[in-house]
């Protein structure tokens, strides 16, 4: 299995760009799969964040690690090599990340080379938060249920603190009922993490003109 950037959302002429990040486990050689639960979950925000962006002229793109598991941070290198894809055919063009549980975790170690970052029940170890760095916009918006059993909040609580300490504008928020799934109050959680990403990829570039999608 290899790694692969599919397309969610494209436009002709692109303002910005979010690449969502899904997760999967601590551990694990199995080639991702759409199946996997994290992957369609993570789907699911990504196409949120399309409908949003795409009178912003915001294109999103998808990306599948070519393993499972986090395996000494495998996904990062995935990731970085996404983000290097991306920016080959936008040169300049804003970027967001959008990381779900182990998503999060490989948005907020590629933090700083982006414009800004929204992580979804982000998986976050004490190991992590001595290498976070704030992006370029500052802005970090962690999002994470009050009765998620399986990534604890107050590592997104902990991310956020982190952050500010070293001068991002970082928010969690952790005051919604709802398990690692995120889908009791799904659509609050979309339309948190997609006006986020609107609002700032959308502050500094060209604002919406009613072109559509190719």
């Amino acid at each position: 299995m290899t790694r692969r950037l599919h397309t969610v959302r494209r436009h002709r002429d692109p303002c910005a760009h979010v690449l969502v990040l899904h997760g999967g486990q601590q551990r694990s050689t199995e080639p991702t799969s759409w199946r996997q639960l994290s992957v369609l979950r993570s789907r699911l925000f990504a196409s949120a964040v399309a409908r949003a962006g795409a009178p912003h002229r915001i294109d999103v793109s998808f990306l599948r690690y070519a393993r499972r598991g986090w395996n000494d941070g495998a996904p990062v290198r995935d990731a970085r090599w996404a983000l290097e894809t991306v920016r080959a055919e936008h040169p300049g063009l804003p970027v967001g990340l959008l990381g779900y549980s182990m998503g999060g975790r490989v948005a907020l170690h590629l933090a700083d080379g982006v414009e800004t970052v929204v992580t979804a029940a982000a998986w976050v170890d004490e190991a992590d938060l001595s290498v976070l760095r704030p992006p370029a916009s500052g802005r970090v918006l962690l999002l994470h249920g009050s009765e998620d059993q399986m990534t604890a909040a107050e590592g997104s609580r902990l991310a956020a603190e982190r952050l500010r300490g070293l001068g991002a504008d970082a928010r969690a928020r952790t005051d919604l009922a709802d398990t690692h799934g995120m889908m009791r109050h799904r659509a609050a959680w979309h339309r948190l993490a997609s006006a986020h990403l609107v609002e700032v990829l959308t502050g500094s570039t060209c604002a919406a003109e009613g072109r559509g999608a190719d």
